[in-house]
């Protein structure tokens, strides 16, 4: 089960927060095949075991979706993940 990233948010907060984020950032509203991405992409990219990458997850470091029993990851915001974790 994923933790509630804004507790103190309400419906209308989020709603206003991502509007502001999808202005900023527009591409992240426009996903095409391409950008969804495998556990194999994502290991290659970051030269890591899925072992590792599970880890990854488990620790809120990279977001995914599963579907079916597989992983799959945005390219937007896995660059985003990835942009988070290096500022951190």
């Amino acid at each position: 089960m994923s933790k509630n990233l804004f507790p103190h948010l309400h419906y209308n907060d989020l709603q206003n927060y991502y509007e502001q984020v999808f202005a900023e950032f527009p591409a992240l509203l426009n996903i095409q095949k391409s950008d969804i991405l495998t556990d194999q992409d994502v290991c290659d990219y970051l030269k890591i075991s899925v072992k590792t990458l599970r880890k990854f997850c488990r620790e809120d470091k990279i977001r995914y979706s599963r579907l079916g029993g597989r992983y799959y990851y945005i390219r937007q915001i896995f660059i985003l993940n990835l942009i988070q974790v290096y500022n951190d």
